[in-house]
């Protein structure tokens, strides 16, 4: 990659280009890329569209980007629109707008603080949200932290260390707006994590909806609605939350 073309390519107006190498790609404008396309950086602060399959080390997205091919992103930056009808890949992903992929997503690491959409399934050695994430198919990390700002969701959750924290206020829990939510029952309505089954070595949940949560030790904190239970190891529970059955394997 750091022996491609010296060419930069910035686009103000609209532009279409063929297959290419380039060191940096640049859009201000309207750019509709035709082919293979391989390049060091990509800024889009417009639109842009790729029809084949594009490959960058460094991706950033602040206004709408399609991909349309099979994309190998390295480091992407959303803070626009994102979408990827071919499968994502990439080191990392900061995502701070909208992202979706279609099909499989693959990367090293990934940090959501706005929107993620996956139709498939999403692979990640460390998994972080505080926004939302919709994923249809299997999450499988190895490290999971997740505060549910927003709506998330997940098929089913596999991995190593899964963390599922509540929110915090600025003085730590609000210990008492939780009550008075609690007894609202407004708590469903804000962010939560959902998914039919979680899996992990470590597991500790809160603000959970699961049907079935197996693990070495598992924790069950406040706010979790879990149909059973399956540990190997020590398990504990809030009374604030609802479990149907526990099983010691």
């Amino acid at each position: 990659m750091t022996n491609l073309s010296e060419k930069d390519l910035t686009v103000v107006g609209d532009s279409t280009v063929p297959t290419g190498r380039y060191r940096k790609i640049r859009v201000m404008g309207t750019l509709r890329m035709e082919g293979e396309i391989r390049c060091i950086s990509f800024q889009c602060m417009g639109d842009a569209i790729s029809t084949g399959s594009f490959q960058s080390q460094k991706t950033d997205v602040m206004g709408d980007s399609e991909f349309r091919g099979p994309v190998d992103a390295g480091v992407l930056r959303v803070m626009g629109d994102a979408t990827c009808l071919a499968g994502l890949r990439a080191r990392e992903i900061h995502c701070m707008g909208e992202l979706e992929v279609v099909g499989t997503l693959n990367a090293d690491s990934a940090k959501i603080l706005g929107n993620l959409k996956v139709s498939g399934d999403c692979n990640a050695d460390r998994f972080e949200s505080r926004g939302g994430f919709h994923i249809n198919g299997l999450l499988s990390v190895d490290e999971l932290k997740v505060v549910p700002w927003k709506p998330c969701q997940a098929g089913e959750i596999g991995g190593s260390h899964l963390r599922v924290q509540r929110r915090r206020g600025m003085l730590g829990t609000l210990w008492l707006w939780d009550e008075i939510r609690s007894a609202l029952h407004l708590r469903h309505r804000e962010g939560r994590l959902d998914a039919q089954t979680i899996e992990g070595d470590e597991v500790f949940l809160e603000d959970t909806t699961a049907a079935v949560v197996r693990g070495g030790n598992v924790s069950i904190g406040p706010g979790c609605q879990i149909g059973r239970v399956e540990h190997r190891g020590t398990f504990s529970h809030h009374p604030q939350s609802q479990i149907g059955e526990v099983v010691k394997v």
